[in-house]
Parts: C-alpha cells; sequence; structure tokens
C-alpha cells in the first residue's frame, strides 16, 4: 500500500469519527454551555473556564467544581471529590482496552486522555458492531467532542449574564437528560437488550441498597462493577454451554 492510500485511510477513518459524533454535540453544547454559565455566575473568568474545561474536561466534574468553591470548600476536599467522580473513567478505559491492544503506548494514552462517557459510548457501540476500534476513528471523535466542549463552554460563559436567574439554577439537569439519553442510545443499539435490562435493574438496587451507607460516587461505582461482572458472568455461561 502506498503512502497516499494509508494517509487516505487515516482521513477517512479520522472523517467517520467526526460524523459518530455527530449525534452527542447538542448534548455537548447544552451541558457544555450551562457549565460555561454557571462558572461564570459563580464568579470564575472566561480564562478560568477556557482553561478548565480544555484540562478538567469532565462535565460532572467541572458542574462539582464550581459548587463546591462556591462553597467555600478547601483545595484538597475538591481535588479528591473530583478524583472520586472523575474515577469511572478507569472503569471505561479498562473496557475499552481490549479493543486497542495492538496500538502503541502513545496511541493508546491519546485514544483514553480525551475519554468522556459520551465518546466511551459512540465507541462501546461501535466496538460491539466491528470488534475493533481504528485509532485514527477514535481521534476524530474524541477531538471532534473536545473542540466543541471547550466553545460550548466559552459561549455559556459570554451569555451567562443574559440567564434568568431561575434559569441558571436549573442548567445543571442538563447534564442528568444527556445521561439518559446516552443510557437510550445505548439500550436500543446493543445486541443484548436483555442483559442491558439486567445492568441497569442490578445497578439501581444496588444504588438504592447502599444510599445512607456510601457515598453515591462510591454506590454509583459499587453499582457498576457489580452489575458488569454479573453480566459478563451470564455471558460467559452462555458462551460455555453454547459451545458444547
Amino acid at each position: 500500500m502506498c503512502r497516499q492510500e494509508i494517509i487516505a485511510g487515516k482521513g477517512s477513518a479520522f472523517s467517520a469519527g467526526v460524523i459518530a459524533c455527530g449525534p452527542t454535540i447538542l448534548g455537548y453544547w447544552s451541558i457544555g454551555f450551562a457549565s460555561g454559565a454557571i462558572g461564570s455566575l459563580s464568579g470564575f473568568s472566561l480564562t478560568d473556564i477556557t482553561l478548565l474545561s480544555a484540562l478538567l474536561y469532565a462535565g460532572s466534574a467541572q458542574f462539582l467544581f464550581y459548587s463546591l468553591w462556591a462553597g467555600g470548600a478547601g483545595t484538597i476536599a475538591i481535588l479528591l471529590a473530583v478524583l472520586l467522580v472523575n474515577i469511572r473513567y478507569l472503569l471505561m478505559s479498562s473496557f475499552l482496552a481490549r479493543f486497542f491492544a495492538g496500538l502503541s503506548a502513545a496511541k493508546k494514552f491519546t485514544s483514553g486522555i480525551l475519554l468522556t462517557d459520551e465518546t466511551f459510548g459512540v465507541a462501546a457501540q461501535y466496538a460491539g458492531r466491528h470488534g475493533q476500534i481504528p485509532f485514527w476513528w477514535m481521534l476524530g471523535l474524541n477531538v471532534t467532542a473536545y473542540a466543541n466542549w471547550i466553545i460550548a463552554n466559552i459561549i455559556g460563559a459570554l451569555f451567562a449574564s443574559y440567564i434568568p436567574a431561575e434559569v441558571s439554577h436549573r442548567l445543571g439537569f442538563s447534564l442528568t437528560a444527556m445521561f439518559i439519553g446516552l443510557l437510550a442510545l445505548n439500550y436500543f443499539g446493543s445486541k443484548h437488550k436483555k442483559l442491558e435490562i439486567v445492568a441497569m435493574a442490578v445497578s439501581a438496587i444496588v444504588v438504592l441498597a447502599t444510599l445512607g451507607i456510601l457515598d453515591v460516587n462510591i454506590s454509583i461505582l459499587v453499582a457498576t462493577a457489580v452489575a458488569a461482572t454479573l453480566c459478563a458472568t451470564i455471558m460467559k455461561c452462555y458462551a460455555a454451554r453454547s459451545e458444547v
């Protein structure tokens, strides 16, 4: 294969990744706009908000950061809280890692460093259909999401002063709405809908059972681990039975 064909193949894969990000862009804009607006209303400058959205790059963690900072929480408390909220990316990265087994460490790092809930959902669906995730496709997906997130934060910060107070206080719900949309997107795109229902039911039961006992973020992590382990065991048992 000549160099031009290789470059064309990379460009085609990158473009496909950009297109794959399309369904989530509206979510990035709504949540990013809300995040930027809340940051501005919390007293952060446009530069602060731009840097935070570029370096932290996590919707739920940014909302948490703004609320804790505005509430007067200490630096260590904020760092630990953000770390706790973002630790879920270890689970997501672990799941996707097997689809990048043949890549270099640099490409694995590049693919993982920009991973979000939304790009994970899209990538997981792609992996389920194709059995692998091309690096350039993932790069197109990630870069598109990253750029839209930063732009949306900046625009939200610029227009924050024009948003009525009763509306700005409810902007945080856009994050919840986005997660609901991702859940629905993954469910309807899954080949194992019964397992998806089992995972959702088990997760909900574990969270409800541990509320008041564990921190809510820990409850969600425990619920995710329990549901994933149970569903993986069911799939393994089913595969073993099919081979007999």
